[in-house]
């Protein structure tokens, strides 16, 4: 799936000179609306100190992470395959230039969010990561800087994801994106040497 969404990051790269698109920040969406959130429900489900710690690390590299446009909602439901091959891509709403690692980023931490009975154990799912960043760079090498803001980068994924789902009122999966938040703040240093 690394070398999957390698390939799209290069489509997107070509699409960029040929069309309009939005224009976002991953930083700006975690002191705008996401910080908005949790002060609005008083801090309850994430704490200041784990927010600070995400954000302020995301915004000391935040300027030299590459940006262009991404698929930003980068699942296996959006991938379309035959006979056990990659045969396209769907779902191109959210769409927009941000960060290149949001995708992977957001692949991964949702192999955690999967609903099934075969969920994954850490080890299982550091062994993903490990698989799918070298299937990325063996197409698109990351950057240094890259590597070193996947686990922040991977927490503000979860940190937005539960203010979403907080300001829909399903508290079950704003829970369920606070746990993941916890696990990959627990395994921080696991994830990098994944990289």
């Amino acid at each position: 799936m690394g070398c999957a969404i390698a390939r799209l990051h290069g489509a997107f790269l070509q699409c960029e000179k040929e069309m309009e698109f939005w224009d976002n920040s991953l930083l700006k969406e975690m002191k705008g609306w996401v910080w908005e959130t949790f002060t609005g429900q008083e801090w309850q489900m994430i704490s200041r100190e784990e927010y600070d710690k995400a954000v302020i690390e995301l915004e000391t590299i935040y300027d030299d992470l590459p940006k262009q446009l991404i698929h930003r909602d980068v699942h296996f439901g959006n991938f379309l395959f035959c006979e056990g091959e990659l045969s396209g891509y769907i779902d191109f709403d959210l769409s927009q230039r941000n960060i290149r690692i949001f995708d992977i980023c957001y692949f991964l931490t949702g192999l955690l969010s999967e609903e099934s009975d075969n969920a994954f154990t850490q080890r299982e799912w550091l062994a993903s990561v490990k698989s799918a960043a070298a299937g990325y760079e063996s197409n698109n090498p990351l950057s240094s800087e890259e590597k070193k803001a996947v686990p922040c980068v991977m927490e503000c994924i979860e940190m937005l994801c539960a203010a979403y789902f907080i300001r829909v009122k399903d508290t079950k999966r704003a829970a369920d994106a606070c746990q993941i938040l916890r696990m990959i703040q627990n395994c921080e240093k696991d994830i990098s040497k994944q990289f």
